[in-house]
């Protein structure tokens, strides 16, 4: 492969490029090599990663005996882990073929720090005894340090001769660019960029006159803009770090206008911000996390980069639905409002418990199954995570309606009712709540409670104490069955009682439309009557309902 053919006479001619040192020294050099998970990219069919392992090959294969070589991976480990950097080989007299076996073991996983990498690498040559000189190579931009310019600075400062040669390959990122470029010229080392293999054969070309043509002495580097322009980090609380559930809040960036919110630019995640806004200006940066909420004013000038370190002075609860002292809430049903002391709904989740993140302060949390109900103010404390059980006192009522005791169940049609236990005035049972089905529950609160179960004209009810943490089994008889009557040219069928009463009247007890009549009712003796068009009579019939059957018949 072409990139791969030119991007190690690059490798050499940097190593090339290490100042000279004491004969009885020799060179001493660690090679840096980026694995991180942007290394799977590929560049002629072949991952980055395979370019690397190959031109590093050739390298160790033309390495002179007198010079010393050690090699630091990042990024190979895990993912997401800014610690993940590896001293796989101390500076030493080289040994190719456990060199080797470490690059061949790389596996890209995870992020950059490759500021942190030449850091480590510096050291493991102490660069502030001996001269030292670390080799770079990556694809991609510093995911961890915000300022790899003022690092290389810091280390050039410390070290008696510290250079740093940079290589980048396969880079669509400025950003990126520009760290490498300044990494290299704060230590006198030198950058090249192979963003194709004419440009990398260019730039060959050009470290090569540079080495053969002695030059002037190079003037003081022109001030390297730094990658990001606006960053920060965001705590729970001062000193507390943000917990793992509630790690990537919001953070929108808006164009202020009159002091308020106006066009959002972008907005990012996770507990750091790394912006580079190209416009100066003033800005609101607003945070959210859960319930957690944080405005900020900013303004950007150009040239000054704002670093900001917040805190949303927030805290965490996890609250634990409990049916009784003992019995835990396992209904996903069970909801949890918080509101405001105001009263404000503010949010609702659902499930036996469930974990809120806000800003520290007193609410009112409301816990609901069913007509079960709680309500406690609970107190939010700014860098607290916090347990908190709420108890409803409530149990379960599970009923079953059916036509007979121990007999056929009601249709899923049926109603099933929920009614107060205590009669009112008017000796009346409130209704509470309705469900509908031959089988259903209810989560309510502890005590007595009257359930009415419907199926058609067929009506049953039973007394129940439901207590907390208890699941009560109820079956409801209607003491009924079905009646179905037909009628050659029938309209109507009303069914009246087959008891008069004083003033020789029978009670009507329902009215149907159709030509038939099919419809459960309570065990007794009824009478029929069936009407036709125009209200013609076509006559009427005693029947007998028994509890749990079917009674059949026809008109006249």
């Amino acid at each position: 492969m072409k990139f791969c053919r030119l991007l190690l006479p690059l490798l050499l001619l940097l190593v090339a490029a290490v100042p000279p040192a004491a004969a009885e020294d020799g060179q001493r050099v660690i090679l840096v090599l980026d694995a991180s998970g942007s290394m799977w990219g590929q560049i002629d069919g072949k991952t980055k990663i395979e370019i690397a392992k190959s031109v590093v090959g050739k390298v160790v294969g033309s390495w002179k005996p007198d010079d010393e070589l050690g090699l630091v991976a990042y990024g190979h480990r895990k993912k997401g882990a800014c610690d993940d950097i590896e001293t796989l080989i101390e500076p030493g007299k080289l040994d190719a073929k456990s060199f080797m076996s470490a690059v061949k073991g790389l596996s890209p996983k995870g992020k950059t720090p490759m500021t942190q990498a030449i850091r480590q690498a510096a050291e493991a040559l102490k660069y502030t005894e001996r001269q030292a000189t670390v080799i770079l190579v990556s694809d991609g931009i510093e995911t961890c340090d915000p300022d790899p310019c003022a690092v290389a600075a810091e280390l050039e400062k410390l070290g008696v001769a510290l250079t740093v040669h940079t290589v980048g390959f396969g880079l669509d990122d400025k950003g990126a660019v520009a760290q490498l470029q300044c990494l290299a010229e704060k230590t006198g080392g030198i950058s090249v960029l192979a963003e194709n293999a004419d440009e990398l054969d260019e730039a060959i070309t050009k470290t090569v006159e540079a080495k053969t043509e002695p030059a002037p002495p190079a003037p003081e580097p022109e001030p390297v803009a730094p990658a990001f322009n606006l960053t920060g980090h965001v705590t729970m609380a001062e000193g507390v770090e943000l917990p793992k559930k509630f790690d990537s809040p919001a953070w929108a960036l808006y164009h202020a206008v009159g002091g308020e919110p106006g066009e959002r630019v972008t907005t990012e995640y996770g507990p750091d911000l790394k912006l580079n806004v190209e416009k100066p200006g003033d800005y609101i940066l607003k945070l959210n996390n859960d319930l957690a909420e944080l405005s900020v004013p900013l303004t950007l000038t150009e040239g000054t980069p704002v670093r900001l370190e917040l805190s949303f002075e927030a805290g965490m609860v996890r609250f634990i639905g409990m049916m009784d002292a003992a019995t835990k809430v396992t209904d996903d049903g069970a909801a949890w409002a918080l509101h405001s002391t105001a009263g404000d709904r503010l949010t609702t989740k659902y499930g036996p418990e469930e974990v809120f993140f806000a800003n520290a302060g007193t609410y009112k949390m409301m816990l609901s199954l069913g007509t079960a109900q709680v309500e406690e103010e609970v107190i939010f404390t700014a860098g607290k995570i916090e347990d908190k059980s709420m108890m409803l006192g409530a149990g379960v009522l599970d009923i079953s309606g059916v036509f007979t005791p121990g007999g056929p169940s009601v249709l899923d049609g049926a109603a099933i009712e929920l009614r107060e236990g205590k009669a009112n005035i008017d000796g009346n049972h409130e209704r509470i709540s309705t469900n509908y089905g031959s089988k259903t529950k209810f989560d309510v609160p502890a005590g007595k409670y009257l359930i009415v179960v419907n199926q058609d004209y067929a009506t049953g009810s039973a007394e129940v104490e439901a207590k907390a943490g208890a699941v009560t089994k109820v079956e409801v008889s209607v003491n009924g069955g079905f009646l179905a009557v037909s009628a050659a040219q029938a309209t109507t069928f009303e069914v009246f009682s087959a008891t008069k009463d004083i003033s020789g009247n029978r009670e009507k007890l329902a009215t149907e439309y159709g030509d038939t009549l099919n419809k459960a009712f309570n065990a007794g003796s009824y009478v029929v009557k069936a009407t036709g068009a125009d209200g013609v009579e076509l006559g009427e019939k005693t029947f007998e309902v028994k509890a749990g059957e079917r009674v059949e018949g026809s008109i006249p």
